[in-house]
């Protein structure tokens, strides 16, 4: 066995599978418990050996129920846990131990199914994505500050960055005297109107719930109408909580309808004042915008075509 393969198989097996699953199975039903592997603490007081298939099956016979199998998918079983030592098979290659395999598998799985989760929300049972060309160009057409210029410009890059399809200009933002004079138009325009809370009332008693939607606060206030070409934020809104709604707003145009539970969530809804996505959503945001989905689909169609498997 390779030091890659061995390495491989520790952090494996001891971060996310042996230390859990020995404290799970000594534990009552009902407790619960965060575990991090600290391997400071495995490098001086755990012994691992590297074994031939016949020693480890003499093992496992020995130590019985008081030590622990360690199996993966397709039936391999590849070693033994018992009190203070960890045994591994020596005679296996990374051709026959999937670990990578399953680790991609896991990974595609959390993405996919985080993408559903905050691209359908209860207004859309299919995605609406932004077209491929032109470049969306953002057009601040009123009640702007400068920080709502910064937060634009940093999330312009960071779509382009994310996404193979739909691009945004990121060297200029259209501001109210912008008035598109020539033919053909080389943009698409997403416009931002930043408006008092008399106007956005106005907006919302002669909504078209069919094409317009609200996004709240966390007091259930509405703070923005959001349309495919079109956001109305409310004027009140303050530093965080501002850019927040600003990109979510854009985002919600963009076909990010829904909301997670993750704590660490730009979509959580209890994460008001977050302005940064997380890794996860990036992902998801990529994944989204990567070329293999297409407007028009719903989940069922998402998950074929990202081959995920059915959410228990």
């Amino acid at each position: 066995m390779n030091q890659n393969l061995i390495s491989l198989l520790l952090f494996f097996f001891i971060g996310f599978f042996i230390i859990p699953g020995v404290i799970a199975d000594n534990q009552p039903e009902n407790y619960h418990t965060t575990v991090s592997a600290d391997f400071s603490e495995i490098k001086s007081g755990f012994e691992v050996r590297i074994v031939s298939p016949e020693l480890l099956e003499n093992v496992r016979n020995n130590y019985g129920s008081h030590g622990t199998p360690l199996r993966v998918e397709r039936g391999l079983y590849i070693g033994f846990l018992a009190p203070g030592i960890l045994y591994l098979r020596g005679d296996l290659n990374e051709e026959e131990f999937p670990l990578r395999e399953i680790s991609h598998e896991n990974s595609k799985e959390k993405i996919g199914n985080h993408l559903i989760d905050i691209a359908f929300g209860r207004d859309n049972a299919k995605i609406d994505l932004f077209v491929k060309s032109p470049d969306y160009l953002i057009w601040l057409d009123t009640m702007y500050n400068q920080e709502d210029r910064d937060i634009l410009y940093e999330y312009s890059k960071l779509l382009n960055d994310l996404s193979q399809t739909t691009r945004f200009e990121d060297e200029k933002i259209a501001f109210p005297s912008y008035l598109p004079n020539y033919y053909p138009n080389p943009y698409t325009h997403y416009r931002i109107s930043i408006v008092e809370k008399g106007y956005l009332k106005k907006k919302l008693d002669d909504r078209d719930i069919s094409n317009e939607q609200v996004l709240k606060d966390e007091k259930g206030q509405v703070v923005a109408l959001v349309r495919k070409d079109h956001l109305y934020l409310h004027n009140d809104l303050q530093k965080d909580e501002r850019k927040h709604f600003l990109i979510r707003g854009l985002l919600f145009s963009m076909g990010f309808h829904g909301e997670s539970l993750l704590p660490d969530s730009f979509f959580n809804p209890e994460n008001n004042h977050q302005v940064h996505l997380s890794e996860l959503d990036k992902e998801a945001i990529s994944l989204m915008y990567g070329g293999r989905l297409q407007s028009g689909i719903d989940v069922e169609g998402i998950r074929k075509a990202l081959d995920l498997k059915l959410k228990n």
